[in-house]
């Protein structure tokens, strides 16, 4: 990879703009000054993502002219709200995944655009045999996986999750500076008294248990343990 380019490239990926427009393609923080036809403009984006879809863009024209600010709708957004300067937006429409305001702007002017990161289940395919009655979790963009790490116990494969479980997500100063891990009351399979048996007829006992999962662009950056994207649903 030629990491030089990438990193010279980076700020690209957030901005970019054209003669009458800015676009915002990326969120997480960032400023820049641009030059517009109708003259410079300096932008400013804040938020945590993607931790929390709460941003507030920042927009500082030289002088009020007319242009349009196009925000991305992620494709796992199943909603937004937008507003500038307190004003709601109603009847935005998303165009090729991109919601534009159009006006004239002001220094001082301030958009904030709301994008609900609820915890979800994912299904995969009923032809992908691999994931046949499993589930995966994700939040936002990130997809989650479970770490023994962070679910001590013996191997993580033996963890069920119960498809009316509840997903709590959780703010975790504690861990990697900050994330948000997701949390869920699960049942683990006790290896209990089976000893040396490798197979019978009755059925592992199966004991309550807190299962904790965390962004699976984390994972293997601890203790060696069992992961698991993929969980098997009860």
């Amino acid at each position: 990879m030629n990491a030089s380019r990438l990193i010279a490239s980076v700020g690209g990926y957030f901005v970019s703009h054209s003669d009458d427009a800015i676009a915002f393609h990326l969120y997480g923080g960032i400023s820049t000054r641009m030059a517009l036809s109708g003259g410079n403009v300096a932008v400013r984006e804040v938020s945590t993502y993607p931790w929390s879809g709460d941003i507030r863009i920042e927009v500082e024209p030289e002088a009020p002219f007319d242009f349009a600010l196009k925000l991305r709708i992620p494709g796992w957004a199943r909603s937004f709200k937008a507003a500038v300067n307190g004003t709601p937006i109603v009847g935005g429409k998303v165009e090729n995944g991109y919601l534009t305001i159009s006006r004239r702007w002001s220094v001082g002017d301030r958009v904030t655009l709301e994008l609900p990161m609820p915890a979800e289940r994912i299904y995969a395919h009923p032809a992908v045999r691999m994931d046949a009655g499993r589930v995966a979790l994700k939040r936002g963009p990130l997809v989650y996986c479970i770490e023994e790490a962070d679910n001590p116990g013996g191997p993580v494969q033996r963890l069920k999750l119960a498809r009316d479980a509840p997903l709590q997500p959780a703010q975790r100063s504690d861990l990697f500076e900050g994330v948000v891990t997701l949390t869920a009351p699960a049942v683990r399979l006790a290896e209990g008294d089976w000893k040396d048996t490798l197979y019978r007829p009755d059925a592992p006992a199966e004991l309550p248990a807190n299962l904790t999962a965390l962004p699976y662009y984390l994972w293997n950056n601890r203790e060696p343990g069992s992961m698991l994207v993929w969980l098997v649903e009860a």
